[in-house]
């Protein structure tokens, strides 16, 4: 490989956090993808490349739709997420690949509303361990013994419910300790087997300049996964707590839904000597209703528009990366069980989210 074009969100499948309360997983992280090799005289190809990529975020500002709503300090439910995430990719002839992707996530959230809300004493639930596990099939459309300005790059995957998406840790209510599912933005994964589709691409304008673009998909045919997420209590829908526990049911709103979710990153990057800049814009979310199956359960629908700077560094086999997403546009959307309490109740009901200000990505990808 000449060097890295882009590194893509796998997100991971499954697994792992996108910007708050909307997990995205890492399937829809960063993956990556590599220019290919062009020159037909190489004796020595680039047949492996193995990414280490590293993610964090915080998150505590919610959004009620496009609004921003104000909690006080001592109020904010909190969001810690760090994911690395180990992929590795076999580089075969005529432009084929394959990657398996391996995300580790530790998460933990810090709130007094989950617990017991008449002493506001904050607690923390955490999770760790193995998230969702993603395998891809990918395959050039030009020719790669042949030199190009641009080309596109296909991928087809499978993302696996290897992540325990039924992760449980204590809850302090009124009458003790109760050990429970925990919330589903910092579970493992997400309970669903998936199809991901990749199209991935790039546009050398000169010496110094080259144009790529990246888009992401996760179909996750199964609707719900069977986690109660009432964290130990009755159910509710977030920022409603009057809604009674019988509509709530009734709309389905008290089981985890598996949502599809998707990336599309844009950008232009900017090589001098052994550095790489990095310009982009990144749209990231999670749809109110999937592409395959139903769309039950409690999801945060919504999405995220972010401009993306990076860099990158050349060593001789390895490349040096960090990138900060840092988010411009932020909103949530009526759910399916959203829109039936809705109706129920004759009064708009919509579930808010919590996101963060900025994201960090920082990893190397080793290639031989």
């Amino acid at each position: 490989m000449k060097k890295i074009l882009a590194l893509l969100l796998l997100l991971p499948p499954g697994a792992l956090f996108g910007q708050g309360c909307i997990p995205v997983r890492n399937l829809v992280g960063f993956g990556q993808f590599a220019k290919p090799e062009y020159d037909p005289l190489n004796l020595q190809p680039t047949k492996w490349l193995f990414n280490v990529n590293s993610r964090y975020y915080k998150s505590f500002q919610i959004f009620d739709g496009t609004s921003k709503v104000y909690e006080a300090p001592e109020d904010r439910k909190v969001n810690n997420t760090f994911v690395i995430n180990f992929s590795l990719t076999r580089m075969l002839e005529k432009g084929w690949s394959y990657a398996i992707d391996v995300p580790i996530v530790a998460a933990n959230r810090t709130s007094w509303q989950e617990h017991n809300p008449k002493t506001k004493v904050r607690q923390t639930t955490s999770t760790f361990g193995l998230g969702d596990i993603r395998i891809t099939l990918y395959k050039w459309l030009w020719d790669v013994s042949m030199s190009h300005r641009g080309n596109v790059q296909l991928g087809l995957g499978i993302k696996l419910p290897t992540g325990d998406y039924r992760y449980q840790d204590y809850f302090y209510k009124a009458t003790g300790p109760v050990l429970a599912p925990v919330n589903p933005t910092i579970q493992l994964g997400d309970g669903g087997t998936g199809i991901t589709i990749e199209a991935n691409t790039f546009y050398t304008v000169n010496k110094t300049i080259t144009l790529y673009g990246n888009i992401f998909y996760l179909l996750n045919p199964r609707d719900q996964n069977g986690v109660s997420n009432a964290t130990g209590g009755s159910p509710q829908v977030p920022g409603h707590p009057t809604i009674p526990v019988g509509t709530i049911k009734k709309a389905t709103a008290d089981i985890n839904s598996v949502p599809d979710a998707y990336t599309m990153r844009a950008g232009a990057n900017f090589s001098f000597k052994d550095f790489t800049f990095w310009a982009g814009v990144r749209l990231e979310g999670q749809p109110v209703h999937d592409l395959i199956g139903s769309s039950n359960g409690q999801r945060r629908a919504g999405n995220i528009v972010s401009v993306e700077p990076g860099l990158n560094y050349q060593l001789k086999q390895t490349i040096l990366y960090v990138f900060v997403p840092i988010p411009v546009y932020r909103a949530t959307k009526q759910t399916v069980p959203d829109k039936r309490i809705s109706n129920s109740m004759n009064d708009y009901v919509s579930s808010p989210g919590g996101f963060a200000n900025y994201l960090i990505f920082a990893g190397a990808v080793f290639k031989f």
